[in-house]
């Protein structure tokens, strides 16, 4: 978002040859406002950003507005609001509420929230051009641009932006790298933290595992070596033993689901920073490799339980004392 200063007719000139460039997807004009409102547990002063578009035909193309009920598309409404997600938690406000935010002036101002907007990183208000002339009761003119480039990169995007600054016709330029650069580092974090957890998890399952099924085949050892000679074969007598152990597995990936489903929502809403949410939707593959890891662990010791009870004298472990 690159926000005008007062440019000569020079210096307009060359902003909009950069705009004219084809490295430029879309750019729109906007009225943006900076807003303020204390929040969250450790009572936090969070900026909000109010947004109006001077036409609602191509905003999309810059800014996408889904709801966050159903996914779907949103439209600028006529009167009030639409507030992102983030901020509508925090502020317990819901379709249809009233929220009142500071300008930098200190002035009160009242919002009536029309729609609910998935963002994960900052507070934003979006009001559609006649929405924001009720509600501040003067003409709309637009103070900024939004400026979509084609190519995204963090290279092209910082580039631009410096260009557009020595233009003279831009005084400040707020790009959607630097929020989406932050948010990253976070995932990228929590990415890490969580393989950490993984791998531990993996050989605390392995240790637990492989003593429980040790111990229940040395505790019956001579049981085991009785129905060796009744004439078992051996890989009955294994899953004489292991169909404890498998049916144990099948319980623990059952109810696994369930708490590390209420363990993942609560990460992913109490870890964020109070300007950012993420998304705590399970995807089918969550579950899958949820399951692979212990069904695979479980089949591995299968094996190397079934090579010991192989092993297993039968002579000796029958006149055994205990």
């Amino acid at each position: 978002m690159a926000q005008k200063s007062a440019p000569t007719a020079s210096q307009t000139s060359q902003y909009d040859q950069l705009l004219a460039a084809s490295q430029v997807k879309n750019h729109q004009a906007i009225y943006t406002q900076q807003y303020h409102r204390v929040v969250g547990k450790d009572q936090s002063t969070q900026a909000v950003t109010m947004i109006v578009p001077n036409t609602t035909k191509n905003f999309n193309q810059s800014v996408t507005l889904l709801s966050s009920a159903t996914g779907k598309a949103m439209r600028l409404p006529k009167t009030g609001v639409i507030l992102t997600q983030k901020m509508a938690t925090l502020l317990g406000a819901k379709k249809g509420a009233t929220i009142y935010l500071k300008d930098a002036n200190g002035n009160r101002q009242s919002f009536q929230v029309k729609g609910i907007a998935q963002m994960y990183m900052g507070h934003f208000i979006f009001m559609s051009k006649t929405a924001y002339q009720k509600l501040a009761g003067q003409t709309y003119h637009p103070n900024a641009q939004l400026v979509t480039l084609r190519d995204n990169s963090s290279s092209n995007v910082k580039k631009l932006a410096s260009r557009f600054i020595q233009t003279g016709a831009v005084a400040t330029t707020s790009l959607n790298l630097n929020n989406k650069e932050l948010i990253g580092n976070i995932i990228n974090g929590l990415n890490t933290v969580i393989a950490v957890l993984i791998g531990i998890s993996t050989l605390l399952a392995i240790v637990v595992l492989y003593n429980l099924t040790n111990i229940n085949v040395s505790e019956r050892i001579r049981e085991l070596s009785t129905i060796k000679v009744l004439g078992f074969f051996d890989q009955e007598v294994t899953m004489y033993i292991y169909r404890e152990t498998i049916i144990l597995t099948i319980l623990g990936i059952f109810f696994g689901y369930f708490f590390g489903m209420w363990l993942h929502s609560f990460i992913m809403i109490n870890l964020p920073p109070d300007n950012a949410m993420f998304d705590n939707t399970m995807h089918p593959a969550n579950f899958v490799i949820s399951t692979v890891i212990p069904a695979l662990i479980t089949l591995i010791l299968a094996f190397v339980i079934h090579r010991k009870i192989k092993r297993v004298n039968m002579l000796d472990a029958l006149q055994s004392v205990d």
